[in-house]
């Protein structure tokens, strides 16, 4: 019987594994109708039977469930004879295998008491830690070389048995490389991981008494990282600005990353806690296999005063969690209060809704008075801070043979924060705002290629800013020679705002939701 142990991809419970196998005869060839039983312990103690039926190739599926590494005893039965063996499955193991054969059938082919396969028998651990980790770094396999029949070979028929890796992280090795066999038939190898994280396969081989070679399925175990370390612990929003400073409910991802001092992914299942002075954020989670995790930030009450609000992400690592072992990739470690506390804060923006302010905020049409020159300011009305990403600006010119250019089709990008003074983040920390909020444009002649142009004339200049702050749109037309007045000549998005600024331009909000 050969049997494949891994974790279950086809949408059953986390705590899923599937038992496959194939029952064969003494000549090799499926036996059928042979009744399968899989016995193990559940996590809550009780004694568990699953039964299953091999099919017309022989074969058999089931899945169990196991949400921990798990000792199983899988027992086949057939014309009144049996064969077991003892495996441990595991959701966080790939695959091992075993191969069971039942002593029927071609009685005179078979040959009592020679090698003729090898299988698992024992795995002490189905996962291990990177060197140095403070966890077990090593697991002992123990195969065994069967014969035809699936009994143990004697001392008499004892061969030597090589160990290699199908695969391994760097640093990982066997020892010893060669074992001979005991009167039990076993061979135990010791696998131990250096100090990358990944997954191990190991293999048995040895050779039948006619030279013929044969070998084990490969016996997977995962070598994970060790503890935190604040070199290689960072946090990160989806994205440092968001929409979230008016409207309630309005979410961010943000994301953990923690590695252990080699820079590999910490064990699965460490601990993350949060914290935020502004909105609400997951307390905690666990991070996966690539040492990563996410919560959500929503935007709530409290608010930030000057917008910017901070969210902190702390862990335990070891005695040694500021060691470094690449001074190049930490140059300088954060102190972090306790020694095996780490600690990790970062910046976020809300920002409401948008303002624009132009000036000049009135067109002249004559061709006399182009170019002319406009100054954009494109903010979030409560603190004045750049809107969120992904916003864009569009301008453009009615007339005739005019048109706009500069700033006139921009997209925003995220804002950038630093902390340069030590002190704490707020908006005078914004590295980008002018990038973000300050913008030229020109409305100029545009004749080039045309014959007998008529003379430029500028009749409007549409202003419009759309993303998920929300929208405004200002269009500037000509002045009305009778009452002169700047506000006349300006026609905003309906329901927004229109207030003069002290330069003498206008400032136009858009409306509240």
């Amino acid at each position: 019987m050969t049997v494949g142990l891994g974790c279950d991809l086809g949408g059953g419970g986390s705590g899923d594994a599937t038992v496959t196998g194939t029952v064969v005869n003494a000549t090799d060839d499926p036996v059928v109708g042979a009744e399968v039983r899989i016995r193990f312990t559940d996590g809550t103690g009780d004694r568990v039977e699953e039964k299953d039926t091999t099919d017309s190739e022989g074969q058999f599926s089931k899945n169990i469930d196991v949400d921990e590494p798990t000792e199983v005893t899988i027992t086949v039965l057939e014309q009144g004879v049996e064969e077991e063996r003892t495996q441990e499955v595991s959701p966080d193991v790939g695959a091992s295998n075993l191969r069971l054969t039942l002593a029927i059938g071609g009685e005179e082919n078979r040959e009592p008491g020679r090698p003729t396969d090898i299988v698992l028998q024992d795995q002490s651990a189905s996962s291990i830690r990177v060197q140095e980790s403070g966890g077990t770094s090593i697991a002992r396999l123990t195969f065994q070389v069967v014969d035809s029949t699936g009994k143990a070979i004697e001392a008499d028929q004892a061969v030597d048995v090589d160990f290699r890796f199908g695969q391994r992280p760097e640093g990982a090795s066997l020892t010893p490389s060669t074992v001979e066999t005991n009167g039990q038939g076993q061979a135990t190898v010791n696998v131990s991981s250096g100090k990358e994280a990944g997954v191990v396969q190991v293999v048995a081989q040895t050779e039948r008494p006619d030279g013929t070679a044969f070998q084990s399925k490969p016996v997977g175990l995962s070598v994970h990282g060790g503890l935190p370390n604040k070199c290689h612990f960072s946090l990160a929003p989806e994205r440092t600005n968001f929409p979230g400073f008016e409207n309630p409910g309005v979410t961010t991802p943000v994301q953990v990353f923690v590695g252990d001092k080699y820079g590999n992914p910490v064990v699965p299942g460490t601990s993350v806690s949060f914290s935020t002075n502004a909105g609400l954020i997951g307390g905690s989670v666990q991070t996966d296999d690539q040492g990563q995790g996410s919560v959500t930030l929503t935007s709530a009450n409290p608010l930030p005063l000057d917008g910017v609000a901070t969210v902190q992400a702390s862990t335990v690592g070891t005695d040694d969690v500021n060691t470094i072992v690449d001074p190049d990739n930490c140059p300088d470690p954060a102190e972090t209060g306790n020694e095996n506390t780490i600690v990790e804060t970062i910046p976020v923006v809300f920002s409401g809704r948008p303002e624009v302010k132009v000036d000049p905020m009135k067109i002249e049409p004559s061709p006399t008075d182009l170019p002319q020159t406009y100054e954009l300011t494109v903010q979030d009305v409560q603190n004045k801070n750049p809107l969120a990403p992904g916003t864009s600006i569009q301008i453009t010119a009615e007339g005739t043979n005019v048109k706009a250019v500069g700033s006139t089709a921009v997209t925003l990008g995220d804002t950038a924060l630093r902390d340069e003074n030590g002190n704490g983040y707020g908006k005078e920390d914004i590295q980008n705002s002018e990038d973000l909020t300050l913008f030229t444009f020109r409305v100029v002649k545009d004749v080039e290629g045309k014959d007998n142009p008529e003379p430029p004339e500028v009749r409007a200049v549409t202003i419009t800013v759309d993303g998920p702050n929300g929208s405004v749109e200002t269009v500037l037309t000509q002045s009305s020679p009778k009452t002169n007045s700047s506000l006349q000549s300006l026609t905003p998005t309906q329901g927004a705002t229109v207030h003069r600024a002290a330069s003498g331009g206008v400032v136009v909000r858009a409306p509240q939701e």
